[in-house]
């Protein structure tokens, strides 16, 4: 490394001490990851030495320091297979975890009020959002206390400003259209996630770019809503062969219970998988490997989505987003136009 790409040398702790308005005790506890100090100590220890343009990742995260994570709910496996990763990444980094979950469905996602006040009573080195996202209200509330957030695979577009980890759901599904188009079908359906949902719409984005690249027609019919439920996919297939001039050969479900529902409905309707009509699903479900015909699907990186978070969350200064890469896994549920 060259002289004018190495940091500045470390300034006094007693200058440190002065900016942060703490004491040189407490500065030296910070850089040197003691877990009696704060977050927002730390923070404010990282912004002097930004400042002087040092590297804020020389304030180490707090050995058995505390950090929140908040998931939609108990019942997803997909929020508990990121949690697994949360978890080994937490072991890895010498860190505990305080686990809630968001329950009331009504409340749209959002974490309750009162769980900032329980972050606060145990001074959290910061949280995790897992499918869930904070409101205006709650972002300000640990912006002002200096508790940093990182968003995983949320349901909603992130706000301005949050850390997000996700999966390349854009470039998953175009793979997954690219595996159909390579075995010569034309005439590709999709069945769409939830409007608004921000995978959702990566995922139909990934789907058209992939089907204009190879010259193929993106057409509004071909593209139905199964608000990644298997009974709404169900019901949508069967509008979808029920208008369209001719069955489409492929089908590319954005979630792998979907592709359940795609199943039924071509089923009921004397089409066989993949002889007549091949599937994609996306997830790499349990259920993928346990169908018949075995799914074809996109597999998500569920634990490295909470390892990576979780690293990010405590090197000091998160990037704005983190795309980890899918990959798809050929089943039995594909085959030849």
């Amino acid at each position: 490394m060259t002289a004018e790409h190495q940091p500045p040398p470390l300034p006094k702790l007693s200058v440190i001490a002065r900016e942060a308005g703490v004491s040189v005790a407490t500065v030296s506890k910070a850089l040197n990851g003691r877990a009696d100090v704060s977050a927002r100590t730390r923070r404010l220890v990282a912004e002097v030495l930004e400042r002087r343009g040092y590297p804020r990742q020389r304030v180490k995260p707090a050995r058995g320091s505390l950090v929140d994570v908040m998931l939609q709910g108990l019942d997803s496996v997909y929020a508990l297979a990121i949690l697994g990763g949360v978890e080994d990444a937490a072991w890895r980094l010498g860190v505990d975890l305080v686990v809630s979950a968001v329950v009331d469905r009504t409340k749209n996602g959002q974490p309750p009020s009162a769980w900032l006040d329980r972050i606060s009573a145990r001074d959290s080195a910061g949280v995790l959002l897992v499918r869930t996202w904070p409101t205006g209200t709650q972002r300000a509330w640990l912006a002002d206390r200096g508790i940093p957030a990182v968003l995983v695979d949320p349901r909603r577009k992130p706000p301005q400003g949050v850390p997000v980890v996700v999966s390349a759901n854009r470039a998953g599904a175009g793979v997954a259209t690219d595996h159909l188009i390579g075995l010569g079908h034309e005439r590709i359906a999709i069945v769409t996630g939830r409007p608004g949902v921000p995978c959702a719409a990566e995922r139909l984005a990934g789907y058209r770019e992939a089907m204009a690249a190879a010259g193929l027609p993106v057409d509004p019919r071909w593209e139905v809503c199964g608000y990644f439920q298997t009974e709404d996919a169900l019901r949508a297939t069967r509008r979808l062969l029920d208008t369209l001039p001719e069955p489409p050969t492929a089908v590319f479900a954005c979630s792998d219970s979907m592709a359940i529902g795609v199943y039924q409905a071509l089923g009921e309707r004397g089409h066989r998988v993949p002889d007549d009509v091949s599937v994609v699903g996306y997830d790499d479900s349990w259920a993928a490997e346990h169908v018949t015909p075995a799914l074809t699907t996109v597999r998500q990186p569920w634990p490295e989505l909470g390892s990576a978070a979780l690293t990010a969350l405590l090197s000091g200064e998160p990037a704005a987003r983190t795309e980890l890469p899918t990959a798809l896994v050929v089943r039995f549920s594909t085959a030849p136009a």
